[in-house]
């Protein structure tokens, strides 16, 4: 009985992960996030800030999608197809895409009518 219980483990246990298109993109990525805030009401506002981060790029909950770390405090989940086009962004204005595995950009932003934020990112794999 042992030898049954341990030849089933050593099968189990040398399964090869099979192969999933997203696997070159998940892993550490360095990004720089340009932040824009602008609100155009009768005090007005405007903030403008650049960030460096190290975040990461995850598994999403389906098999088409990628988590995207970029700050500490943002992130987005996104659709991947197997020709690598992104889909899935918050707003029509949205868009991004990327350039070979080894890097990223994506635009992001919400708002209208006198005021919005936008996140202009660029990821490099580490």
């Amino acid at each position: 009985m042992f030898w049954v219980v341990f030849g089933l483990v050593i099968i189990n246990g040398c399964k090869k992960k099979p192969f999933n298109y997203r696997n070159k993109y998940v892993g550490d990525w360095e990004f720089t996030v340009e932040i824009t805030e602008v609100n155009t009401d009768s005090l007005g506002y405007y903030y403008h800030d650049t960030i460096s981060y190290v975040g990461e790029i995850y598994y999403g909950n389906e098999d088409d999608e990628l988590l995207i770390t970029y700050t500490d405090k943002n992130s987005i989940t996104l659709k991947i197809d197997q020709e690598e086009i992104l889909s899935g962004f918050p707003t029509k204005y949205s868009s991004g895409a990327f350039d070979g595995n080894e890097k990223i950009k994506l635009y992001l932003r919400w708002g209208g009518l006198g005021g919005g934020i936008t996140h202009s990112i660029s990821g490099v794999k580490k």
